[in-house]
């Protein structure tokens, strides 16, 4: 049997919240990116009272804490903007989704660890083009025609996904239809929609990229 690779991924014990009385507490998911083996990113969650995973609500792109100081390199700009964050930040959620307990030894509440929170009406454009970037870097809107048209697919393929988590978070019995109406489509199109969004990895669930950790080595 092989044995699975063992990535370079750590959790901090949680910690109180200074000020908070329900039990919210912080903790740290650090991973070492594959393509930047000589940094550790950071992120840091909220656990709300103490099993419901929130955040990330801080990052930090530092130095390896096994890399000699003669070894290091500047962490600007350009190594930051590189990082697959998004996929490094699923990688991490996961980690702490299943690898973090409660007080009370059972796992934490899924419900914000497996699926993303939808975002405000207001920002779910900027939210889909955050995805389709992160889940299609190969298209370019300004690469022809051709480009364009699937740049424009993509990005109504997240929106539809966002706007039916929206409905859905927002308690609505029937999310398609609302899409549905605020497009002034129909609910079998919308739900075509979001059966191609889920296809193009575009369904805002949580699928992480582990190949995006580097493996500790052997």
């Amino acid at each position: 049997m092989t044995t699975p690779p063992q990535h370079l991924i750590w959790l901090s014990d949680p910690e109180p919240i200074e000020g908070a009385s329900n039990g919210d507490c912080e903790v740290f998911v650090s991973l070492v990116p594959a393509s930047h083996p000589h940094v550790v990113v950071r992120l840091q969650y909220v656990l709300l009272g103490g099993h419901k995973v929130e955040g990330p609500y801080g990052v930090r792109v530092q130095q390896a804490d096994d890399v000699p100081l003669e070894a290091w390199k500047p962490v600007g700009a350009t190594l930051v903007r590189d990082l697959p964050f998004v996929k490094l930040e699923r990688v991490a959620r996961l980690a702490l989704t299943f690898g973090q307990r409660t007080p009370q030894g059972a796992p934490l509440d899924m419900s914000a660890g497996l699926f993303e929170a939808p975002p405000p009406i207001e920002k779910i454009p900027e939210r889909a083009e955050e995805m389709v970037r992160a889940n299609h870097p190969d298209v370019d809107p300004d690469g022809g025609p051709g480009a364009l048209r699937r740049w424009r697919r993509l990005i109504r393929l997240a929106e539809v996904q966002l706007e039916y988590n929206a409905a859905a978070a927002a308690g609505e019995k029937a999310p398609a239809t609302v899409v549905a109406e605020k497009r002034d489509a129909s609910t079998a199109t919308v739900n075509t929609w979001l059966h191609h969004a889920k296809k193009e990895g575009l369904d805002a669930q949580l699928a992480p990229d582990f190949s995006v950790v580097a493996v500790a080595p052997g």
